[in-house]
């Protein structure tokens, strides 16, 4: 098991003592500087970064993949009722002979044989199969209501910003620097002294499927609390080249109660005091404002370097 893997397994832990130890595990393993890939499209949202110490907090659905902290479901697999047993055991035990209990219970395909019994009961033998295709559908398609409310809640509770190991990545310049006309900022965690954003900095986990919130509501095997967590944490592994790290906030972040939220907070984004970047790196194709960003940066005195294409490869000056 990799620390990542680790560290989920303690996060998403119901045993309160685990929770504490996931933190400190995160803290040993966070970097010593992470890095952000800006666009200079916006120019105040960059001075605003650059000079204040603030970022802002998108969205998840603002997120260039579709499937960002997303719950998707495996097609075809009423797995959220499959996950359920114990509530249909509960709820036919009083009302079924133990011999035809047992018999669709003690079975793997329990789901298909529950529904076999219930349906014959309403239509004759040759229709038993086409009545269990339509009640199928009707639970997919409740499974399906279901985790689209999962999604929107965790749109409209979540907000976060994304952060990497590494400055000299050549897609990330491509798809965050606009085409490496933008700007890398680079953070050292040791002078960020707000724990509770230390505690709010996570590693993506890169899977090959992302989580069905469902079935991990149905499991009850994870906290409620780190349910949310745990979805924005979980990112296609066609992104893995990102090594990337996320600040979460969620409504819980600034307000107390849900009578607090005000109405602009949904549907927006929201800046958080962070940290003053310390160096920004510049694109090598950054032509208009790079004048600009280096005179806030003299101000302030935080070191300036450009990015050059060498014979080896992307390297600072």
């Amino acid at each position: 098991m990799n620390w990542i893997d680790e560290f989920i397994k303690l996060y998403m832990s119901k045993d309160k003592g685990d929770f504490g130890k996931a933190l400190d595990l995160k803290k040993e393993r966070l970097p010593a500087k992470l890095y952000r890939y800006r666009s200079l499209k916006n120019l105040d949202y960059i001075k605003n970064e650059i000079c204040n110490g603030q970022i802002f907090l998108s969205l998840p659905c603002e997120m260039n993949d579709p499937f960002d902290s997303r719950s998707v479901l495996e097609a075809g697999n009423p797995g959220f009722y499959a996950q359920t047993k114990d509530t249909y055991w509960k709820r036919f035990k009083p009302i079924l002979d133990s011999e035809t209990f047992d018999s669709i219970f003690g079975a793997d395909d329990w789901l298909d044989k529950l529904l076999t019994h219930i349906t014959a009961k309403y239509v004759n033998e040759a229709e038993v199969d086409a009545m269990k295709e339509k009640v199928l559908k009707i639970m997919m398609d409740e499974i399906a209501k279901f985790n689209s409310n999962i999604n929107d809640m965790i749109n409209e509770m979540s907000r976060f910003a994304c952060f990497t190991e590494k400055n000299s990545n050549l897609p990330m310049w491509s798809h965050y620097a606009n085409g490496h006309t933008g700007v890398c900022l680079e953070y050292d965690i040791s002078s960020i002294s707000n724990v509770y954003i230390i505690n709010r900095l996570f590693p993506v986990k890169y899977v090959s499927k992302l989580p069905d919130g469902t079935s991990l509501l149905a499991q009850d095997e994870i906290s409620r609390f780190s349910f949310m967590d745990y979805v924005l944490i979980h990112k296609l592994a066609d992104w893995s080249y990102e090594t990337e790290w996320r600040l979460i906030f969620n409504a819980g972040s600034w307000f107390c109660d849900a009578d607090e939220v005000p109405k602009e907070f949904w549907g927006n984004g929201a800046p958080i005091k962070f940290a003053l970047p310390s160096k920004v790196f510049l694109g090598t194709k950054i032509e208009k404002n790079e004048n600009e960003i280096r005179k806030w940066c003299v101000e302030l005195g935080i070191p300036v370097e450009k990015m050059k294409c060498t014979e080896y490869g992307l390297i600072s000056e």
